[in-house]
């Protein structure tokens, strides 16, 4: 029997009695109803090829249907993405505009920057030239000096001595004299160690040998039109503190020293006040000069 008719008996009430043999025993009981056949389950080969092939049917629908779902979204995809890339390739325009604006905006902050710069040097050039006038007017020679580590000058042959610190040195001596007991002049120069800027800092010499024999009061006297920074008595005689200017125009910072004998000018030749250490050269050559003494 077809799986369909199975289907439709059992929808319908139930199945047909299959008709059945009687055997001799058993044909005169006809009170005696026979027992209902057990229904066989239907044999695995007995499935129509028919539901098969609705299944293969329903599984290439299926994937066709698939199919046009993932070109649809392919589709779908690169419209989105084509309107993106557009969308992008506007925004790099702006992108591009931004940054020029920025690199602009950049530009001129720097011109600001330059010229507040500029400003800043200026005012700091004439701060510190202020800083140098008040250095100027305010610099005495020292009653006394801190020398107790410093080098002392040594040469037999010069007239005076002074001391000087350890980080500066003597460059050289130079003495001019007709004979032994008469020095016509001699000169010193002094200057930090290893200090280009510095070269030849400090020059002591013996200067008006025809003042040789006037007195420290007359000496004194000759000079007394300076404008003095400041004036000093020690031991041997007076220094006379005062702003020369050389030839070039350079203010030279000069401190005459007047002995009864001699008259010695000590210089600082550093023309370049702005130099980093200027101050510190400066206040040396006062110290160094303040050790100043005659020799026996």
């Amino acid at each position: 029997m077809a799986l369909e008719n199975i289907i439709e008996e059992l929808e319908s009430g139930g199945v047909k009695k299959p008709r059945q043999r009687r055997s001799r025993k058993t044909a005169s009981k006809a009170e005696k109803p026979a027992k209902p056949a057990k229904m066989e389950k239907p044999e695995k080969r007995e499935i129509p090829e028919r539901k098969k092939t609705s299944i293969s049917e329903t599984k290439v629908f299926s994937i066709a249907v698939a199919v046009i779902i993932a070109l649809g979204i392919i589709g779908i995809l690169v419209g989105y993405t084509k309107d993106k890339f557009g969308e992008i390739k506007a925004g790099g325009d702006l992108v591009k505009e931004n940054m020029e604006q920025e690199v602009n905006d950049l530009k001129a902050e720097l011109n600001n920057l330059r010229e507040k710069t500029n400003n800043l040097e200026e005012e700091s050039a004439s701060n510190k030239s202020a800083v140098i006038d008040i250095f100027e007017k305010t610099r005495k020679i020292p009653t006394s000096v801190n020398a107790g580590n410093w080098n002392a000058l040594s040469d037999e042959n010069l007239s005076f001595t002074v001391n000087y610190p350890r980080n500066w040195e003597v460059v050289r001596s130079l003495i001019k004299a007709n004979d032994k007991e008469n020095i016509d002049s001699e000169i010193v120069y002094l200057q930090p160690t290893g200090q280009a800027d510095f070269l030849n800092a400090v020059i002591i010499e013996s200067d008006y040998p025809e003042m040789s024999d006037m007195t420290v009061r007359a000496k004194y006297a000759a000079f007394s039109g300076l404008e003095m920074l400041d004036i000093y008595d020690f031991d041997d005689g007076k220094m006379l503190y005062y702003i020369n200017v050389d030839e070039a125009n350079n203010q030279i910072p000069t401190i005459m020293i007047l002995t009864e004998d001699k008259i010695y000018r000590a210089t600082f030749n550093i023309a370049n006040k702005k130099l980093t250490g200027y101050f510190d050269a400066r206040k040396t050559f006062e110290e160094i000069v303040a050790t100043f003494a005659l020799t026996e």
